[in-house]
């Protein structure tokens, strides 16, 4: 195969679309097949890659299989999908190519990148080891892919005989097909991985290709500069085909190489294309359009035809020299313009801007003679730009650098009035307040003050320009108000007296303390409370809440709301029963119904100190055929007996522990007695509640 000789133009394209799935960072996504779909009236059109060097390579000779399956037929989804296989598709053998590299470059490009020992790239006119030289030789296979896929985007016919596109034409309206490239897999016997290329098409879908867009020209000195938009149509167009008329009527092509973008990546696509053309003369009227082209070989529209004439650029631009202010407050200007020049020119200007900034500039004297070197004006503004402008007799212009003329000015603007602003939920603050109408002020600055009295600190590093500003302040600080107040400033840095000062007030969205328990009481049938009040001026209610530990019923339960603001509160729960144990907390809530957490909590039991009667009906036997005395009683029902403690006592001796029986007993028989000895006996129940209870006493003469 012949040697690929290419131009500047070919090195200078960037990779093909289908390069466009490869990322820039370290993770490697799989090889895989992308296919692209273009509907035309009549036919589908297709085309696809491998879009990684050596899986591209090795897929060349595998072959790739092309499936079509029918979704949609007059809008109804078919149960089951009709599939048809479309072929199997390999590059066309070396013989094939030789009618067409002669004549076709793409052809030329691809036939070598397939079968070509070597793949060597030249510039045309250069050295081979000059600093604007190809690709280095080492990264042969890549230069194969890249430029490969390149001139099959440049060529239809050339990607379909390299077994890259299919065009199917047994296709109807009213049906919608999903088509699936993959790799040979009777001819796949290495296993290659790559994954399916799949695109969905309908005839239904068809719409004209769109002309380019925002095409414009920028006439200058013997060239043109066009430009058009590229983003919004990088899915229809890859290539674009300028053309160009000396008459408006007649275009021929500037080349017959296309122009591409070379500014788009992955990450950061470009946006627009620019294009610079070269004028054989100026001053007279060139036109331009363009029109865009598919990978599928298709030509769009024309664009909008723009047309210009190359303008001579003035070679001298005026300087001013001096501008002085005079006793009547008009500023006079001098300007230097060689003198040789003013052959070129037809007039002077003299522009103005209060800012200097770009855009900002107006004219305010036009045909000054160019013969003229001095003009006096009034002064505009506190501060005057200034610059002179030489046109052109072709129209053309250059202009001189700016100066600055300021009049003395000490009178600072006047008091910024009608001062107002809110505080949201979130603890934003809108200010706003009245325009300044001053000529040269130059904006406001905002103070602001967190204690009344207290001196404001500026918030604004610049002075800002419209008279409104947004601030924030922290809700959950303790100080409930903020304050501010704003001041105007010029251009000459004078500074007006404060506004009257702002008082806002800031929500309330923090939480009271809870109040705290200070002490308690505890009776037979009450139970004493006191506390003291939550912290803060916006506390409006304290309640207390109670929950049962020993009833059924163990919900918390409100029992005590007071409204009035004391330092300390008691109060006496008289609705609890003796030994059963209560849970009380403390809350307070503010006025705008903020409620406190809870308090800490306090368990408390009431404890009955009066002596319980348990035990009753004590009686007592003395059998003296068994020789013992036999005692029984009865325990009250109910009673939570843990233990009876028995005391005996002979007469004339101290009583003394006898024994102790359990809760449930109710006799016992003492065998150790004496005949002729009086024995008293004096039971004491323990409950379990440690209430003290009464001592029953009884006397056996045995």
């Amino acid at each position: 195969m012949k040697k690929i000789i290419a131009g500047l133009w070919i090195l200078a394209l960037i990779a093909p679309i289908w390069l466009t799935a490869q990322t820039a960072d370290d993770s490697v996504p799989p090889p895989h097949i992308r296919l692209k779909a273009g509907i035309d009236t009549h036919r589908i059109n297709l085309r696809w890659a491998v879009d990684e060097p050596l899986a591209w390579q090795k897929a060349n000779k595998i072959g790739f299989t092309l499936k079509r399956y029918t979704l949609i037929r007059d809008g109804k989804l078919l149960p089951q999908a009709e599939e048809k296989d479309l072929g199997t598709f390999l590059p066309a053998p070396a013989d094939a190519w030789k009618t067409m590299i002669d004549s076709n470059n793409n052809a030329a490009i691809v036939a070598q990148s397939l079968f070509g020992d070597s793949f060597e790239v030249e510039m045309g006119n250069q050295k081979p080891d000059a600093v604007e030289g190809i690709m280095n030789k080492s990264q042969e296979l890549d230069q194969r892919f890249s430029f490969a896929l390149m001139a099959a985007d440049l060529d239809y016919t050339v990607a379909c005989l390299a077994g890259w596109g299919y065009t199917d034409t047994a296709v109807q309206k009213g049906e919608k097909y999903l088509y699936v490239v993959a790799l040979d897999s009777a001819n796949n016997t290495n296993q290659l991985a790559v994954a399916k290329g799949q695109a969905m098409a309908s005839l239904d879908d068809w719409e004209a290709l769109p002309a380019p867009l925002g095409f414009i020209g920028i006439f200058q000195d013997k060239t043109v500069t066009l430009a058009w938009e590229y983003l919004q149509l990088r899915d229809f167009y890859t290539t674009y085909y300028i053309e160009r008329s000396e008459d408006g009527k007649n275009f021929q092509p500037l080349s017959n190489l296309p122009v591409m973008n070379m500014n788009d990546k992955t990450d950061k696509p470009a946006s627009g294309m620019l294009y610079v053309d070269s004028l054989m003369q100026n001053d007279k009227t060139y036109s331009y359009r363009l029109r865009g082209k598919t990978i599928f070989g298709e030509y769009g529209p024309y664009s909008n035809v723009v047309s210009g004439a190359g303008k001579k650029a003035l070679e001298a631009a005026p300087r001013i020299t001096a501008a002085n202010i005079g006793k009547d407050g008009n500023i006079r200007l001098d300007w230097d313009f060689p003198q040789t020049a003013e052959k070129d020119l037809a007039s002077f200007e003299l522009i103005y801007s209060e800012s200097d900034r770009d855009g900002s500039y107006k004219t305010l004297r036009d045909n000054i003679p160019v013969t003229d070197r001095t003009v006096t004006v009034s002064s505009q503004s506190p501060s005057n730009y200034f610059k002179i402008r030489a046109v052109g007799k072709d129209g053309a212009s250059r202009e001189s650098f700016a100066v600055l003329v300021q009049p003395d000015d000490n009178t600072p603007p006047a008091i910024p009035k009608e001062l107002n602003g809110k505080i949201d939920s979130l603890g934003v603050v809108r200010l706003q307040w009245d325009a300044d109408t001053d000529r040269d002020l130059a904006g406001y600055h905002v103070f602001r003050g967190v204690e009344k009295g207290e001196e404001l600190v500026r918030l604004t590093p610049q002075a800002i320009t419209v008279p409104q500003f947004t601030d924030t302040v922290q809700l959950q600080n303790l100080n409930s108000k903020v304050y501010y107040y704003v001041t105007a400033i010029d251009k000459r840095e004078n500074q007006s007296n404060p506004s009257e000062i702002l008082e806002l007030t800031k929500p309330d969205i923090i939480k009271p303390e809870a109040p705290v328990f200070s002490g308690y009481k505890l009776g037979s049938d009450t139970i004493q409370l006191s506390w003291t009040k939550a912290y803060g001026d916006s506390i409006a209610i304290h309640r207390l809440y109670r929950q049962s530990l020993d009833d059924k019923d163990t919900a918390w339960k409100l029992i005590y709301e007071v409204k009035d603001v004391q330092p300390d509160y008691t109060y006496i729960d008289r609705n609890v029963t003796a030994n059963h144990r209560y849970k009380y907390y403390l809350q307070a809530i503010k006025r705008n119904g903020l409620a406190s957490d809870r308090s800490q909590e306090i368990t408390l039991q009431c404890i009955d100190l009066r002596a319980a009667s348990v035990i009753s009906h004590l009686i007592g036997n003395a059998d003296r055929s068994k020789r013992l005395i036999a005692l029984s009683w009865t325990v009250k029902s109910g009673a939570a007996v843990s233990e009876i403690v028995v005391y005996r006592r002979k007469a004339g001796e101290r009583a003394a522990l006898w024994g102790t029986l359990n809760g449930a007993q109710n006799f016992l028989e003492d065998k150790e007695v004496q005949t002729g000895t009086t024995y008293t006996y004096l039971l004491k129940a323990m409950l379990k509640s440690d209430q003290p209870t009464k001592t029953e006493t009884i006397t056996v003469d045995y």
